[in-house]
Order: C-alpha cells, then sequence, then structure tokens
C-alpha cells in the first residue's frame, strides 16, 4: 500500500492503469540503460562503430515497451471492469454481469465484486418490500384513527364549550345547579376520550409488543459489535479515524438483533463524526452486572448544543458553544445521532448516558440483563 498511496497522494499517473504501465516502464529500462551504460564504456572499440548494434537495440527496445505496454494494459481490463461494475451499480443500481469462472486474483476480484452487488441488491430490494409494507401498515393506521375522530371530537367539543361558559359565568355566578350539571357533563365526556385514547394506546403497546416477542433472541454482543466496526470503517478511514474495539469472548444479551446492531452503529457514527483527524475511537464491550456498551472518542468534547432535550435536563459539567442560552433550541448533527441513540436504548429498556471523560467524549449504554417490554411513550 506505501508505492500506492505515494503515488496516489501525488495524482500521477491520474489512473490505476497508468500507475502500472509507468512501473512497469521503469523496472524494464532502468537495467537496460544501465547494461547498455556499462557495455559502453567497458568496450574499447569507438561509439560510431558499435552504432547500428545500439540502433537495433533501441528499436527493438520499443517494439517490445509498445508490446508490453498493451498487453499490460489488457491485463488490467478485470481490475478496470471491477472498478466501473461498482460505481454504475452506486450511480444507476444496474446489476453488473462480471465474469466469475476464473480463479486467479483478477478473477477472484471480479467474482466478489459480483457477488457483493448481488448480494446488496437483493436485500435492497427486500428492505424495499418491507418499507411498501411498512407504508402500507402505516397508512391503515391513519386511516384508522381518522375514523376515531369523531370520537375524539364530540367529548373535546363538550369539554370546551362547557369550559368556556363557565370561565365567562354567561349564565351567573359560580354555584348554582347549571354549573353542576356542566362539570357533571364535562367529566363524562373527559372519560370518554380517557377510554378512547387509553384503546388506541392499548392496541399500539399490544402490537409493539408482540414484534418485539416476535423478534428478540439471545445473541451474543460480540460478533454484533465486530460488524458494526466493519460497516463504520469507511466513515473511519475518510476521516483518518482509528477504531479499536476491546471486548470479552462473548457478551450475551436478549434483544432484537437489529435493534443492537443499530445501537452499536450510531453510537460509532456520533463518536467518529466528533473525533479530531487521525485520533482514535474505542469500542469498550464489558460486563458490568448487566451487558454494557461504551464508545470513547478520544480528543472530542460534547457541548450543550449537542445534546437532545432528555439528556440536557440531566446534564453537568457541559458547556454552550454560542453565547446564546442553553434553552434557545441551538442544535447540531451530534444531537440527532445522540437523539436516535436515546430511543434505540428506550425501546430497549437500556439506560443512555452522555458525558466527558479523562480520554474525551465518553458514550455510555447499559442495556437491560433480561429481555423487557418495550416502553411505549404514553405519558
Amino acid at each position: 500500500m506505501r508505492l500506492y498511496e505515494f503515488l496516489a497522494r501525488r495524482n500521477w499517473p491520474r489512473t490505476y492503469t497508468g500507475k502500472i504501465l509507468v512501473v512497469s516502464f521503469l523496472g524494464v529500462h532502468v537495467p537496460m540503460f544501465g547494461a547498455v551504460t556499462y557495455a559502453l564504456v567497458a568496450d574499447p572499440t569507438p561509439l560510431m562503430d558499435q552504432i547500428d548494434v545500439l540502433v537495433a537495440m533501441l528499436i527493438a527496445t520499443l517494439v517490445g515497451t509498445a508490446a508490453t505496454m498493451v498487453a499490460m494494459a489488457a491485463l488490467l481490463a478485470p481490475v478496470r471492469l471491477a472498478s466501473e461494475a461498482a460505481r454504475t451499480y452506486l450511480d444507476t443500481r444496474e446489476t453488473p454481469r462480471l465474469p466469475t469462472r476464473y480463479s486467479d486474483g483478477a478473477g477472484v476480484l471480479m467474482a466478489s465484486v459480483q457477488e457483493c452487488v448481488t448480494r446488496l441488491d437483493a436485500s435492497l430490494t427486500l428492505a424495499e418490500a418491507e418499507r411498501d409494507a411498512i407504508e402500507l401498515d402505516r397508512s391503515e393506521k391513519f386511516r384508522m384513527l381518522a375514523g376515531m375522530k369523531h370520537d375524539f371530537r364530540t367529548p373535546l367539543t363538550v369539554i370546551l364549550g362547557f369550559a368556556d361558559l363557565m370561565k365567562t359565568q354567561s349564565i351567573g355566578d359560580y354555584g348554582g345547579a347549571a354549573y353542576r350539571d356542566f362539570a357533571t357533563s364535562i367529566g363524562n365526556s373527559g372519560q370518554d376520550l380517557m377510554q378512547t385514547l387509553q384503546s388506541v394506546l392499548d392496541l399500539s403497546d399490544a402490537e409493539a409488543q408482540r414484534e418485539y416477542e416476535a423478534e428478540r433472541e439471545t445473541l451474543d454482543l460480540v460478533p454484533l459489535a465486530r460488524k458494526a466496526v466493519g460497516q463504520e470503517h469507511f466513515h473511519a478511514d475518510r476521516r483518518a479515524v482509528e477504531v479499536v474495539m476491546e471486548a470479552p469472548r462473548n457478551l450475551p444479551v436478549n434483544t432484537v438483533r437489529s435493534a443492537a446492531r443499530d445501537l452499536v452503529g450510531t453510537m460509532l457514527q456520533a463518536a467518529i463524526a466528533r473525533t479530531p483527524s487521525g485520533g482514535r475511537v474505542r469500542l469498550l464491550l464489558a460486563d458490568e452486572g448487566a451487558p454494557a456498551v461504551t464508545v470513547i472518542a478520544e480528543g472530542a468534547a460534547l457541548q450543550l448544543e449537542d445534546l437532545p432535550p432528555r439528556l440536557v435536563q440531566d446534564s453537568t459539567g457541559f458547556r454552550s458553544g454560542t453565547s446564546d442560552a442553553a434553552g434557545s433550541g441551538a442544535a447540531t448533527p451530534t444531537t440527532l445521532r445522540l437523539s436516535l441513540i436515546g430511543t434505540f436504548c428506550h425501546a430497549m429498556n437500556a439506560r443512555f448516558d452522555a458525558s466527558h471523560s479523562d480520554d474525551g467524549m465518553r458514550l455510555h449504554v447499559t442495556l437491560a440483563p433480561e429481555a423487557a417490554s418495550v416502553a411505549i411513550a404514553a405519558e
């Protein structure tokens, strides 16, 4: 990689094929020029008497060089095809048709790219189908809620109407029989509204619980975290951030696999985004009486604006990066990531803390030791 990085940083030659050809040219001609120079110096024969030999050698060298360059460019075709196939899929999502029957390095490269793109396309197709199903289910739920608007609007109208009459005392001073009747009507309407609302919440709670119970499993968090590190390698490498993982041999948890993987991935994203270029992010897995995930972004620091409202209420020692007050509503890209981590933790019955440490920004999540019901925000 060092030679490639040396040439890539200087952007010369601009193409990978050009780099191969330059290296090949120098590798062939430097020894040849050295040998010819030595022969001319060591041989006492006058230069003019050897000119025909030198011309013949020059012509043969040029012909051989041209043929070699053409052959090298042709041999690099698999690399170009694999690169173009990956780029074309990213741009147009057109699945390539690369040859996969060859067993040498270039053949394995093409076969690997073909398999990766095929698997990725199948995964995206499945994800899109699931998204469409979710959107359809969501639309049906919205239609159901829209059909219940009368059940909400009627008692609310009664409550608000009687409340306005009582507030303005339009039928006399407080304390009469009419006011007692109004209070009874308000209470009955409020009870009807509460029952309707509770029915909706119970339905949502039951459905979420059913989905969670169906998907949760006992799994090892270590390989999931290792996979999350691999998925975030692209972003870390672009920022020149090193990601290291410290974990026991295994760490069993009972939860939903996709939620655990997304939780660790989001924690890594937040840390990588805040870590200075050339810095390091540490992912620590441990059993602290309950499975715990800690991500430390060395050299990074959290500001008050980075914290979502839920964390701001419990935060101490955080300073604002602006002259505005803490409650000004300022936010940063980190705020969204921390909010997403908090949402995952709320759904998994986990506890999330964001703080400073001597090393830098520290994100700590303690998972529930036993699977718990999905918490529904029905406050």
